[in-house]
């Protein structure tokens, strides 16, 4: 217990003489002066200005930059050029970039969060730093880039998970745009809705995972929606019999001769349809 103490009181005096401030990531835009991995030689400002002309260092330690003005952004996926509604003000939070080699070609994919979250912007550059595509990803309230959105799938490119997601009192929505990173820029390859109710009798709710499995030449994206429903008591917290989980599979293949990937998804879309038929 003695050491304890000890332990506990030298934590705190290390906290109050030193903050701690967790290193970036690679990868990570913290200063619009920073260089972006990829491309030598050329800085976030370089970049992010083809997308925010005017765009100029923030005053503000929470946001990297600010702007007024924004390129037009094409909406793929589950994004919706509806849910694109920035202002005179736009605030970037902080921005990711991520090298991509394929085959012969340089590709740098760029996350940009805005901080009012007015869009979700995704952005391609070569390896000169030319702007190549731009796309909107933002189709609900809230879209986020978490965990390991970024995953290279081979020479001919890389999969973005893009989630989008909202709540309300007994009701949860939450749609994954599966989204390619080519040579040539974004194309979306699909969706994937997962669906969570509650009243006072019943419930169920849906998660899904989605993996990529090597193969050659591509990686194949395997995808699984595991729902589980429950039945309640007059009180509404007394489960009644067991926990009913039911797992729907699809999986999108790289067809070589095609050079694209092709979805394998009927059980995938029999979900998403009755899913459809009853929020």
């Amino acid at each position: 217990m003695r050491l304890l103490r000890l332990l506990v009181a030298l934590m705190f005096v290390i906290a109050l003489t030193r903050p701690l401030v967790a290193a970036p990531a690679p990868g990570d835009i913290g200063d619009l002066s920073d260089t972006v991995p990829g491309i030598p030689g050329k800085t976030a400002l370089d970049l992010l200005r083809q997308l925010f002309d005017d765009i100029a260092a923030s005053t503000d330690s929470r946001t990297i930059g600010t702007a007024t003005r924004m390129v037009k952004l094409r909406s793929i996926g589950a994004g919706d050029d509806s849910w694109i509604g920035c202002g005179d003000r736009i605030d970037t939070e902080y921005a990711h970039a991520h090298p991509l080699q394929l085959g012969n070609q340089q590709r740098v994919v760029m996350v940009v969060a805005l901080a009012d979250e007015c869009a979700a912007p995704l952005a391609m550059f070569d390896g000169d730093g030319k702007l190549i595509d731009a796309v909107n990803l933002r189709g609900d309230q809230h879209l986020t880039f978490s965990g390991d959105y970024f995953r290279p799938l081979g020479a001919a490119g890389a999969l973005i998970i893009g989630h989008n997601w909202h709540d309300n009192s007994n009701q949860s929505y939450d749609l994954d745009s599966l989204v390619l990173a080519g040579p040539a820029g974004f194309s979306a390859l699909g969706s994937i809705f997962a669906f969570g109710s509650r009243d006072c009798r019943s419930q169920f709710t849906e998660d899904a995972t989605i993996s990529t499995i090597p193969a050659k030449p591509m990686a194949r994206i395997e995808v699984a929606v595991k729902r589980e429903a429950r039945k309640f008591a007059e009180d509404c917290e007394t489960q009644r019999g067991r926990t009913v989980t039911t797992t729907f599979n699809g999986a999108w293949r790289w067809n070589a001769k095609k050079n694209a990937y092709e979805p394998h998804t009927r059980e995938l879309d029999l979900l998403a349809d009755w899913n459809q038929k009853h929020f």
